[in-house]
């Protein structure tokens, strides 16, 4: 069901952005809102800009529902309790307050301040997302349901099953708008999830007379979430065979095979957000390592650690015939990939795992990356850019001809930012291409094809086929030789937007690149309209922030002088964070779109000193980017001194003095 209900500033977003798209006229939204204005909010007859626009054939539903997923428009709890008038925007405002100064959930700041009732929130919740609010005190609850999903899991989440029909859980919940919970439980257990809510009180009862207390388990009331934060087990009874599609959930203790294992560590890496799985065999044991936020972890697993070890050799051969590989093969590397299903908003969408095998002297390694289709990459406002650098960027993605190149190292986000560019400039009606290798996210908008270079599917070849299937707009997943780079220029100078990547570490390293490619400094000069160069920078961690002040000889690697104008802060390391302080990656980048001098200077073969000087004007730089989101208290200073090149910040400070 598509989700049309938004607040006022939601409303203006959303016809903003449907103008923006082409798709309505500033006269046609003002008489939607109009009509919207004469139903007072929270009246059984008020309606959503989005219904208006429909019924007035302003446009169809699936052109409304391509802007809300383009632009992520989602109605959240604070948004549903003022369009209901449950509570005012001043009590909002400071409830929201307090929960950047506690991380608390909002729900629970407005019930324990008084600024709304529980029986009123709940009744707006169930009212505004179409779920029953319902007495669960006079239902007779299955105890077999306790099995179903684990008392720890249910705790921290404040979740109790009350019922269960052949392919379905009924799941009260007290936070009915958290979705991700929803979509997590339909993923292992492989059936479809029914949410509804009730008092605090009665999901406080019910949990426990489905969980009762004995010497091992507390109260509800007595414990905090912080108490179960590693327990996620995922795992299978002695008569299921393995199905990634299908596990469920029981009592760990119920078995120890391989295929449970390879479920659990699976599961571990999609709660901690991982992108890759680690597998290591050491000499008498295995270490098992997640990379989350760019770095490689170790996460305490318990028991699951010595159960890996003991079955390190089992576990191996499972993840082989889950890809289809010889598991008699041990000598030499195998690549392979599997897919899980998953049940999001009653629509089917997937994870894919890509697995590489390499053996080493103690045994064979793997690495299990993890693409979630529900992380792929939207447009460019959602990649918390500055306001500056964002517009910039829009109107960039935006242009009818011409190469865009998005530069860094290996693991900067470029992949990411390029297919974000990619969504900002497609619109209905236009024809996109893409060359990939692999394809990591599937979009039902574009023709994608993955390059296959035994067979000669090669990125230079994919250009010469495209430009006779009439595109408008070709995407390179990466420029790597001559041929590409000669191609893809051409494309360019031949009415097409060409979007790639190059490896440099800069902006300015993308004409070296390119030159030193053999390509004619003025097929360059003349087709290139931008260069992105980003690096990935981590978050300090919410749950977990302080302000503290920094070594003074850190500051000087900055600054000349010490600021007066950051409040600076840092991650003390919890729980949530993995005690690293931080949680959550950005990206910090410059853009430099090239002038008439910069042009000029780049046919006249000019020296990079005077490139590199002409560009300043025309540049939008990396560390003035860093400084904003330090200054933001986004980030840290000794997280921008890993990541920027010294270079950058030699630059910077030597411009200050």
């Amino acid at each position: 069901m598509m989700t049309t209900g938004l607040t006022s500033e939601g409303n203006n977003q959303l016809g903003r952005h449907l103008i923006n798209e082409g798709l309505i006229t500033p006269d046609e939204l003002q008489e939607a809102l109009n009509v919207q204005a004469k139903t007072p909010k929270g009246s059984s007859d008020y309606k959503y800009l989005g219904e208006i626009l429909i019924q007035k054939k302003y446009v169809d539903k699936q052109q409304l529902q391509h802007v809300m997923d383009k632009y992520n428009k989602k109605s959240r709890l604070g948004e549903i309790l003022l369009e209901t008038n449950a509570i005012t925007q001043q009590k909002l405002d400071f409830a929201l307050t307090e929960q950047q100064n506690t991380g608390e959930r909002l729900g629970e700041i407005l019930l324990k301040k008084s600024l709304v009732s529980d029986e009123t929130m709940r009744q707006a919740l169930s009212t505004q997302l179409n779920i029953p609010y319902i007495d669960i005190s006079r239902i007779n609850i299955d105890d077999n349901l306790s099995k179903r999903i684990n008392r720890d899991y249910a705790f921290k989440h404040r979740i109790v099953p009350i019922a269960m029909t052949e392919g379905s859980i009924t799941l009260a919940m007290d936070d009915p708008t958290n979705n991700e919970i929803k979509a997590e439980l339909e993923m292992f257990t492989g059936m479809k999830i029914n949410v509804v809510t009730a008092s605090q009180n009665a999901l406080k009862e019910a949990f426990n007379k489905l969980y009762p207390i004995d010497s091992d388990n507390e109260d509800i009331d007595s414990l905090n979430d912080n108490d179960f934060t590693s327990n996620f087990d995922l795992t299978l009874t002695e008569e299921d065979q393995y199905e990634i599609r299908k596990p469920q959930y029981v009592e760990a203790q119920n078995s120890k095979r391989a295929d449970v294992l390879v479920q659990r560590i699976l599961g571990w890496g999609l709660k901690h957000q991982a992108s890759d799985i680690h597998l290591e065999n050491m000499d008498r044991h295995m270490v098992v390592r997640f990379r989350i936020d760019g770095l490689l972890q170790e996460l305490k697993l318990g028991s699951l650690n010595r159960d890996i070890t003991k079955f390190r050799r089992e576990v191996i051969s499972r993840i082989k015939v889950i890809c289809k590989l010889d598991i008699a093969e041990r000598r030499l590397p195998q690549d392979g990939s599997f897919r899980s299903h998953i049940i999001r908003d009653g629509n089917r969408s997937d994870i894919d795992f890509r697995v590489s095998i390499v053996p080493s002297y103690h045994g064979e390694n793997v690495v299990i990356r993890i693409l979630d289709s529900q992380k792929s990459p939207s447009t460019v406002e959602h990649l918390k850019f500055s306001p500056r650098l964002t517009e910039k960027l829009t109107r960039l993605f935006n242009q009818n001809t011409g190469i865009i190149l998005v530069t860094g190292p290996t693991g900067s986000g470029k992949s990411t930012t390029l297919q974000s560019g990619l969504m900002t400039a497609y619109r209905p009606g236009l024809k996109v291409l893409t060359a990939e290798d692999p394809i990591e996210y599937v979009y039902d908008k574009f023709m994608q094809c993955e390059i296959n270079e035994k067979i000669g599917l090669t990125f230079a070849n994919y250009i010469r086929v495209f430009l006779r299937h009439d595109p408008e707009i070709i995407m390179i997943g990466e420029i790597r030789d001559d041929e590409t780079a000669e191609m893809a220029i051409r494309a360019a100078q031949t009415g097409h937007l060409v979007l790639s990547t190059l490896h440099t570490n800069d902006s300015l390293g993308a004409v070296q690149r390119l030159t030193g490619l053999g390509i004619n400094p003025s097929m360059i000069s003349s087709s290139l309209i931008g260069v992105v160069s980003q690096r990935l920078a981590r978050c300090i961690c919410p749950f977990c922030i302080e302000e503290y002040t920094p070594e003074a000889e850190l500051v000087k690697e900055f600054f000349p002088t010490p600021p007066d104008d950051i409040n600076w802060q840092k991650g003390l390391g919890c729980n949530e964070c993995n005690y690293t302080g931080y949680l959550g990656r950005v990206a910090i980048a410059e853009l430099w779109e090239p002038s008439q001098r910069d042009i000029l200077l780049i046919n006249q073969k000019a020296e990079l000193k005077k490139l590199k000087e002409s560009s300043r004007n025309s540049t939008i730089p990396l560390v003035e980017e860093a400084l904003l989101k330090l200054k933001a208290g986004v980030t840290t200073l000794d997280e921008l001194i890993r990541i920027i090149p010294y270079t950058y910040i030699e630059d910077y400070r030597l411009q200050q003095t």
